[in-house]
């Protein structure tokens, strides 16, 4: 061991440096291990390689022949044409009339929708049951249109015969006596109300019952005709026999009226639209209005009371 310590003292004042000792040697390194076979080796990815194409047939050697095929023997009855090309038979065997440099070995085919003569020399039928004659004629001058008045249809008749009359004549006799009667009998009741009521209340009673009822019941069952139907010349007869219906029926045709009123007047509006032209009163006693205009008396009315 040296007598000099570490760190080295600082040099003294005369400058002098004391002598350090000489650094310690480095070890050698050791050697890297040699390779070893145990040792997994690195594995790189693998590419696929790409798959050959298809080898051509080799087309110069042909197959061999099945030895156990033979060809069938030839036709007896069939002869290979003549070389040179197909030459058509001179006589077209189907009786067609083929066209100049053309010859047609088969026959043609045929409209189905061609006419067919008819047997025993009748036209020929037009297929798909078209029609066979045309209208107008071929060479026939067309007709205008029609341009007349309309044709009025044919009056409606019933059993026992004559005319049916419509609503609009229907209405007007009605108009004439029920409206207008009614009207009147308010007016003088009213009148006869203001001095008094009970006895205004029975007069109105009585006249309603007197015109509506009697009078109106009694010419509708012995002549047919009422004033008002007398204007609109119509006349109520039945509709079995076609004469009148008589007195009581025809009061009873009345009283029915009452049914035709109490249902919102609709009953007066059925001749509108039934087949015989009817009020319900008129189906109850089965009676009908008819035209009496041919009638020359049937503007002509008799106010007196027949017996």
């Amino acid at each position: 061991m040296s007598d000099q310590t570490w760190p080295p003292k600082t040099p003294d004042e005369g400058g002098s440096v004391p002598p350090q000792s000489p650094a310690e040697p480095t070890p050698p390194a050791e050697p890297a291990a040699p390779y070893s076979a145990e040792a997994p080796a690195p594995q790189t990815p693998s590419t696929p390689e790409p798959p050959l194409p298809p080898s051509a047939p080799d087309y110069s050697t042909p197959p061999a022949a099945d030895p156990g095929y033979a060809p069938p023997p030839p036709d007896p009855g069939y002869a290979p044409p003549a070389p040179g090309g197909y030459s058509p038979s001179p006589v077209d065997p189907y009786g067609q009339s083929p066209a100049a440099g053309y010859q047609t070995p088969y026959p043609q085919p045929t409209d189905p929708y061609a006419q067919q003569p008819g047997p025993y020399g009748q036209p020929p039928a037009a297929p798909y049951g078209q029609p066979t004659e045309q209208y107008p004629p071929a060479g026939y001058p067309a007709q205008p249109p029609y341009s007349g008045p309309t044709p009025t249809p044919p009056p409606v008749a019933y059993g026992g015969g004559g005319a049916l009359v419509d609503w609009p004549k229907r209405a007007l006799g009605g108009l004439i006596d029920y409206v207008a009667p009614w009207f009147v009998i308010g007016v003088l009741t009213g009148i006869v109300s203001n001095v008094s009521s009970s006895l205004g209340s029975i007069l109105s009673i009585v006249l309603s019952l007197g015109w509506f009822i009697g009078y109106l019941g009694y010419k509708s069952g012995t002549t047919g005709v009422t004033f008002g139907r007398s204007i609109a010349k119509t006349k109520l007869v039945s509709e079995a026999t076609g004469q009148p219906i008589g007195v009581s029926n025809g009061i009873v045709r009345q009283l029915a009226h009452i049914i035709d009123q109490v249902i919102c007047f609709i009953g007066w509006l059925f001749p509108l639209w039934d087949a015989k032209r009817q009020t319900i009163a008129d189906k109850l006693m089965k009676t009908v209005v008819i035209d009496n205009s041919a009638d020359p008396n049937a503007g002509n009315y008799d106010w007196n009371i027949q017996r």
